[in-house]
């Protein structure tokens, strides 16, 4: 770094200490939240779909249709910036939300987990509140645990890769049980996308399946946006996993990857993670997913009357039905503003404090967050379940008490 960027940076920073030192003297009739996401790049659909779910929750929270904390709530303005899917890109949009727009609160990265452990950093260096949205990777948690007055800003709006973790092993546990699936040799892979997110999800699992004496014999990686898995597959042809877990966040990866799975004709079970979420995937999910595994569906108007009303409002607001992506960041948003709302003030440590304290029933479940600054998940917070493509329609098979369908 050079002198000159050095003394520009530190005039950033005490510029947005300044601003957030007056900020916090005035009472919260007003808050201004920046939004990081991808906006561009391979993944603008899901950043789509998190600007409107946002944008819906704002507009709904500023002309009090939602439920408030205080009986004088703040109104809210939001700014949204391009992450890109890039860490570097998304730093430069955080100090520009910090130095430019004097931001009370930043919400990024909406979906990476890569982007968020760059801009968790950012939250001790500004003092400025960051709450991410749906990543998941458990590596951020363990960064807070790791330093929890570094961190003390940082929340993470989505739970941790062991949700995942435990999900997909309770599953299989209770299908080995029951007959469901055979068992077989005990041996597990894994092709996923080379990111944190797709690295601690394979992490989770297939530590909690060697807990009870399986053998993971392959973790495959590919770069993000990949097509081509026919490598991959001819490999794990040759190996026989009896269980095979996939992981992307890109539709045209999954969708590629359940094509030539396929066609390769493994015999492994096969379970997909995240990528059915997305209504690029579900379009052409009918031809070529029958039968497939996947979690989580925690978003289903076809079976769940409130999110069928929530997707009718997306739609007259946006001309497009909600998904899973609208629907977190709805919630993700309304627990930034009943922070400010219950926290009387923009100040940053009074924000935070008001996070850690939320207690909030939203369309996906209990937002709650444990002391690693994480929201909870679990069948009493945010639900984990289990779910199979059937006949053209998604039905929940685990767990038991809230299926909507036998395993097939």
């Amino acid at each position: 770094m050079t002198t000159t960027t050095r003394k520009i940076l530190t005039a950033g920073i005490l510029s947005a200490a300044l601003a957030s030192g007056a900020a916090s003297l005035a009472s919260a009739q007003e808050v201004t939240i920046g939004v990081i996401g991808p906006m561009t790049g391979p993944a603008a659909n899901t950043g789509a779909a998190h600007r409107q779910g946002m944008e819906l929750a704002v507009k709904e929270w500023n002309a009090g249709m939602v439920e408030t904390v205080s009986d004088t709530p703040p109104t809210a303005t939001l700014v949204f910036e391009d992450s890109n899917s890039k860490p570097e890109v998304g730093i430069s949009a955080a100090q520009r939300l910090m130095t430019q727009d004097s931001v009370d609160m930043i919400i990024g990265d909406t979906l990476h987990s890569h982007v968020t452990m760059a801009l968790m950093e950012m939250a001790p260096q500004y003092g400025v509140p960051i709450l991410s949205a749906e990543p998941v990777s458990s590596a951020i948690a363990d960064k807070v645990l790791s330093d929890p007055e570094r961190y003390e800003y940082y929340w993470k709006g989505n739970y941790n890769s062991d949700g995942y973790g435990q999900a997909v092993h309770g599953f299989y546990k209770w299908a080995f049980e029951n007959d469901v699936i055979e068992e077989g040799n005990k041996q597990i892979a894994f092709v996923v996308e080379d990111t944190d997110y797709g690295l601690a999800n394979a992490e989770q699992i297939g530590k909690l399946f060697e807990e009870d004496g399986w053998e993971v014999i392959a973790t495959e990686t590919t770069p993000t946006g990949t097509t081509d898995f026919y490598p991959q597959l001819s490999k794990l042809r040759g190996l026989d996993p009896d269980v095979l877990i996939s992981v992307f966040t890109l539709a045209n990866s999954g969708t590629s990857f359940v094509r030539q799975l396929d066609e390769q004709a493994l015999e492994a079970s096969h379970l997909a993670i995240f990528y059915p979420t997305r209504p690029e995937f579900m379009e052409v999910a009918p031809e070529i997913a029958d039968g497939l595994i996947w979690a989580a569906l925690q978003f289903s108007p076809e079976i769940t009357p409130a999110h069928q009303e929530f997707s009718d409002r997306i739609e007259a607001e946006f001309d497009t039905p909600a998904n899973y992506s609208h629907a977190h960041a709805y919630c993700t948003m309304l627990v930034a503003l009943r922070a400010v709302d219950a926290a009387g003030s923009t100040e940053a440590a009074a924000i935070s404090e008001e996070i850690g304290k939320t207690d909030y029933e939203c369309l996906i479940g209990r937002m709650q967050f444990g002391e690693d600054h994480t929201v909870r998940s679990g069948a009493d917070a945010i639900p984990v379940p289990v779910a199979q493509m059937q006949d053209g329609q998604n039905q929940v098979i685990w767990p038991e008490n809230v299926a909507t369908a036998d395993a097939k």
